[in-house]
């Protein structure tokens, strides 16, 4: 079985936000998918970093890098998850959804 990547919700909308206290939240997404970040992130594209403010809005680039991970939204909306070790905050940096698959689950680097 092929485990999905973060590439999954290029192309879906966003259809619910349930925000965390501290940081980030859970983005659910069309089909069914869903998406939480424990980490810090910023909101780059509102007045206000609030991450409700993507409902609605359709992914249309993702780019999983090793210190940030960047999801592009349409109208030039940027949602930047930190994953540098040091933002690390828990349970896991970022937990991936998709119905019937594997979850993805982003945590600590672990030194060779």
């Amino acid at each position: 079985m092929k485990v999905p990547t973060l590439s999954v919700i290029c192309g879906l909308k966003v259809l619910d936000v349930l925000p965390y206290e501290q940081h980030g939240g859970w983005i659910s997404f069309e089909n069914g998918i869903g998406l939480a970040i424990y980490n810090s992130s910023e909101l780059l594209g509102f007045p206000v970093n609030d991450i409700q403010q993507l409902i609605g809005k359709i992914v249309t680039h993702v780019d999983d890098g090793d210190e940030t991970v960047t999801i592009k939204f349409e109208n030039n909306v940027v949602l930047r998850v930190d994953m540098r070790d040091e933002a690390y905050i828990g349970p896991e940096a970022m937990l991936l959804h998709v119905p019937g698959e594997p979850y993805v689950i982003w945590g600590l680097s672990i030194p060779s």
